[in-house]
């Protein structure tokens, strides 16, 4: 009789291994989990889509506790959402695990980062919409494009710089970052 799993107990076991070594080890985890192979794979979908989830689940986090951070700070708005930006750019940018991923295994970062396989564009581009939305909705910030398209940018400047050095070995360049997110969200 195998053994019945959900997500949430793989992504857990998968969340301890990422965070200690910057990858998931499915051969290892299916040991961890005490399941075969097949029930994995079943029930995560696969290994990129599992490391996806993972940085979603940490990303969605990470800006929840930058904007509240700013949120001390700069009242709802445009430099809210910069600045919020900023700091999680910041954290994302020193965050070990995903820098060694990064190192270790590029191919693997780059699907998981930039593609429908991971999700994580997707996903950052739907916490940045609402973000935006609820500041439109506040009266707050006068969105100068469609929401989606604009999220969609925002998410696509911060990935250029904060993974600069992933996509064309560049350093990561938060500055310039914070500069492109206050222009798009200003320039009509």
């Amino acid at each position: 009789m195998s053994r019945v799993i959900s997500l949430d107990d793989a992504v857990r076991s998968a969340r301890r291994q990422f965070m200690a070594t910057g990858d998931v080890d499915m051969r290892r985890l299916t040991e961890e989990l005490a399941v075969g192979r097949a029930t994995l794979y079943r029930v995560v979908g696969s290994r990129d889509r599992l490391l996806g989830r993972i940085v979603n689940d940490l990303a969605e986090v990470t800006q929840r506790m930058s904007m509240a951070e700013v949120a001390q700070i700069h009242p709802p708005g445009i430099d809210r959402i910069v600045e919020g930006a900023r700091r999680m750019n910041g954290y994302v940018v020193a965050f070990g695990p995903l820098r060694q991923l990064m190192e270790q295994d590029p191919a693997t970062a780059f699907r998981v980062l930039f593609t429908d396989t991971g999700g994580v564009h997707d996903a950052s581009v739907a916490i940045w919409r609402r973000e935006m939305e609820e500041a439109a909705a506040s009266g707050a910030l006068t969105l100068p494009r469609e929401v989606g398209r604009l999220a969609y940018m925002f998410v696509r400047i911060g990935e250029s710089m904060i993974f600069a050095d992933l996509l064309n070995a560049r350093e990561p360049d938060l500055d310039l970052a914070r500069d492109l997110h206050r222009a798009l969200l200003t320039l009509p």
